[in-house]
């Protein structure tokens, strides 16, 4: 089926045509069908493991000075980083508030932990709701990805939000021994929340 992606020996794919009852001889579309067949002894997929990542934050450099100080006309920057698991967004966390930045520079010594169930053979996080009233799952999977933001924190208005970045599990190369291990590759990097 090369327009699907799917790559089937021709053979092996039964096709019928599907035609309407008010245009009979006129072809409205064609089903595919095939059957995939699995031994019994393939085992089961294993089951969710719990998970308690730790993310810390030590230090941030080159972050924009949002704010002007009326009294002498200096830029700086109100810094703090919000972060959450994408599906976890209940969990949102954040680091203190590194205030006066002059230089675009934040110092922090914070721990972000978070707990979820993750599925290690399809790279999901296992988030425990029912997506509707009627669905008969109370698990939803979703991709592992990590959301980072940075924001600039306000007094008086709205804090303003400066960049984000989302660090995808599914990129990074697992490995069992400590000295192989590099930090996660940056997916996604935009100026939008």
């Amino acid at each position: 089926m090369p327009g699907f992606g799917i790559q089937l020996v021709p053979e092996h794919v039964e096709t019928r045509p599907l035609y309407h009852p008010r245009s009979p001889g006129l072809l409205q579309g064609s089903l595919h069908m095939w059957i995939d067949i699995f031994p019994r002894d393939v085992p089961d997929q294993p089951p969710s493991w719990p998970l308690l990542p730790w993310v810390i934050i030590w230090n941030t450099e080159d972050v924009v000075l949002d704010d002007v100080n009326p009294l002498t006309g200096d830029m700086s920057s109100d810094i703090y980083v919000k972060s959450w698991v994408k599906g976890l967004e209940h969990d949102k966390q954040e680091t203190d508030v590194h205030f006066n930045s002059l230089t675009g520079e934040g110092n922090f010594n914070w721990r972000f932990v978070f707990r979820f169930e993750y599925l290690r053979t399809e790279r999901e996080v296992s988030v425990r709701r029912r997506p509707g009233r009627f669905a008969l799952e109370e698990a939803d999977r979703q991709p592992a990805v990590l959301v980072l933001q940075v924001w600039d924190y306000d007094r008086i208005s709205a804090n303003d939000f400066l960049r984000t970045a989302e660090l995808s599990s599914h990129l990074h190369p697992s490995s069992h021994f400590c000295p192989h291990c590099r930090p996660w590759p940056l997916v996604s990097y935009s100026n939008q929340p």
